[in-house]
């Protein structure tokens, strides 16, 4: 399920956090950043919006009334000017803090001088429990050296979604389920404007979210549920099925990555053997004539079979091989579980080949095969699990364990998962409330992400256009998959990019993208090298000529895998459905 978190999920480092909260921030918290481009890849200018200067002192805003939003024992705690450090300037804001009841913890900043008329709500990743800093520049995700950003043009608001910590009481309380699965985002957006329309006297003239992992979820979630709070909206690396998310696919890795198949035993794939995987899988599908950067286009086309480096019978030396048992776990990992009756698939998409480095610290544990053995429950994957366990399964017939999930029988799905999924998934791929509004989305996924399939995104993304037609979602959504970057940024690949400049540009000046610049830094922040990404399904082709590393010298190459996304025995979660709510305020 970075900014991450698992749900969305996850972790900044490939270490196994010491909590969820530690790796779930990263949905917002890690953002992928890269120069600013337009509908091509050269720069574009800040869009014409003047800069509107507040009507009345931040101190005002402590004063505003936002029970109508929250309802009764909501508040604003304080509203003080404060500086913060955008690009080497500083940047002031009148920056408002409060409680939207019953728990909502939320923050906004608000330019003093830099105002340009915007807003944007922040996604928040993992399970959240923590108010990220929306004055800070890391909090924006997807802006890397966006003028817009760097020059604080927007108004930023960020929650923590109704809990505070990781502590696992609030999974079960009704209200709280409400708050983290839709209503959080939606009334700090509501207090946000209001604040928006005392301190500067106007309404905002455009409003976006921008969120990864969970906060991708969040994104679609407000397309789906609430299709006029934002203008634009950017989802990465969205947790969007996320009951399926955090139950099979992490419960999967972890009976796949264990001696025993069960919790009950140690780890069998360990990161030195990953690394000797992950090599094998570049030398066989990495990069393409001319561009020896072992970076997989599309790793739907590979056929690499773990098996080819199994170690030979009576192998003594392993180091450069995988034993039998390391062969079934990475085979089950690409595989995925699928119905011991009916053959069919459990998932609509698992780790692809290519990602196998990020893997460690998630579906495997950071040591090595030498050290001393690890328990699967060390697993991040583990601690995915478990965090969300209560928001899946509270309610159901009967309470599944992590090795009861139902991994070989497709009926997981009506029994355990039919019932939340309204509330709390955000796979509804009928979207014309949020186009006819004039929305536009941007999607995006790392084809190396170690957390979430990005298959899941091509599904919703499929969904969409069988839904509400191809001509229709290729005027109001674009979805972009980049080689070899992991969940919400990382990886090997070309990590940072600007998706906020794109669709500022898209809903203010009609300028809808195509080419993406994308670019690698070194650790002074230099950029090393660039390459463009296209709308799916096209992917970048090395003209032939020219430096490989300059992204100048890529063009737009035909698609190189076309057949639809394989039907799964929860393909049905990406068809139209009413969403449902819960909690004594919901609105």
């Amino acid at each position: 399920m970075k900014t991450p978190h698992p749900l969305g999920l996850f972790a900044r480092t490939r270490a196994r956090a010491a909590s969820l909260l530690a790796v779930f921030a990263i949905g917002v918290a890690t953002a992928i950043v890269a120069a600013c481009g337009s509908g091509s890849v050269t720069p574009a200018a800040d869009p014409p919006l003047s800069v509107v200067a507040p009507v009345v002192d931040c101190s005002r805003l402590a004063s505003v009334d936002i029970t109508g939003i929250g309802g009764a024992g909501s508040s604003i705690t304080s509203a003080t000017v404060t500086s913060a450090t955008i690009n080497g300037a500083a940047v002031s804001f009148c920056t408002v803090k409060g409680t939207l009841a019953p728990s909502n913890t939320f923050e906004v900043a608000l330019p003093v001088s830099t105002y340009t008329q915007r807003f944007a709500e922040l996604g928040c990743g993992g399970l959240c429990g923590n108010l990220s800093d929306p004055t800070q520049q890391s909090a924006f995700s997807f802006s890397y050296t966006c003028p817009l950003v760097q020059k604080g043009g927007f108004v930023t608001a960020a929650t923590d979604m109704g809990h505070q910590g990781q502590d696992s009481t609030w999974t079960t309380d009704p209200q709280k389920q409400a708050d983290f699965a839709y209503r959080g985002q939606h009334i700090t957006t509501l207090a946000a404007k209001k604040l928006i329309q005392v301190y500067y006297g106007q309404a905002q003239k455009y409003s976006y979210f921008v969120g990864c992992s969970d906060g991708g979820r969040e994104a679609l979630m407000a397309a789906q549920r609430y299709p006029t709070d934002y203008n634009g909206i950017v989802a990465g690396a969205p947790a969007a099925h996320f009951q399926i998310q955090n139950s099979l696919y992490h419960g999967w890795s972890v009976e796949s990555n264990s001696t025993t198949g069960t919790s009950t035993g140690n780890a069998v794939l360990y990161a030195d053997k990953v690394a000797v995987l992950h090599k094998a899988v570049v030398a066989a599908c990495g990069g393409q004539p001319g561009v020896p950067d072992g970076l997989l286009a599309d790793p739907r086309i590979c056929n690499f079979d773990p098996a080819s480096i199994q170690c030979p019978n009576g192998a003594t030396n392993t180091s450069s091989c995988l034993t039998a048992a390391e062969v079934a776990t990475a085979s089950k990992i690409y595989g995925g579980p699928v119905d011991a009756t009916t053959g069919e698939r459990m998932l609509g998409g698992s780790p692809q080949l290519g990602s196998e480095i990020n893997w460690i610290g998630v579906e495997v544990p950071s040591t090595n095969s030498t050290a001393a053995p690890v328990p699967v429950t060390g697993l991040f994957s583990y601690s995915i699990v478990t965090g969300a366990y209560n928001l899946i399964f509270t309610g159901s017939p009967s309470m599944p364990n992590i090795d009861t999930f139902g991994y070989r029988d497709a009926s997981f799905y009506p029994n355990f998962l039919q019932a939340n999924h309204p509330f709390i998934d955000a796979t509804n791929p009928d979207l014309s409330a949020f186009q006819k509004a004039g929305g536009k989305l941007i999607l995006w996924h790392g084809w190396a992400d170690q957390h979430i399939s990005p298959l899941f995104t091509i599904n919703y993304y499929e969904a969409m256009q069988n839904t509400m037609g191809a001509s229709n979602v290729d005027a109001s959504a674009r979805l972009y998959l980049v080689p070899g970057v992991g969940h919400c940024g990382g990886g090997e690949g070309f990590p940072n990019i600007d998706l906020v400049t794109q669709i500022t540009g898209w809903v203010e000046q009609g300028s809808a993208p195509n080419a993406v610049m994308t670019y690698q830094t070194n650790s002074s922040n230099a950029v090393t090298a660039s390459r463009p990404v296209y709308p799916y399904p096209a992917v970048p082709q090395y003209t032939g000529t020219g430096d490989w590393h300059n992204g100048a010298n890529f063009t737009q190459g035909a698609a190189r895998y076309n057949a639809p996304t394989p039907t799964w025995a929860g393909i049905s979660f990406y068809s139209p459905y009413t969403a449902t709510t819960q909690g004594v305020a919901a609105p």
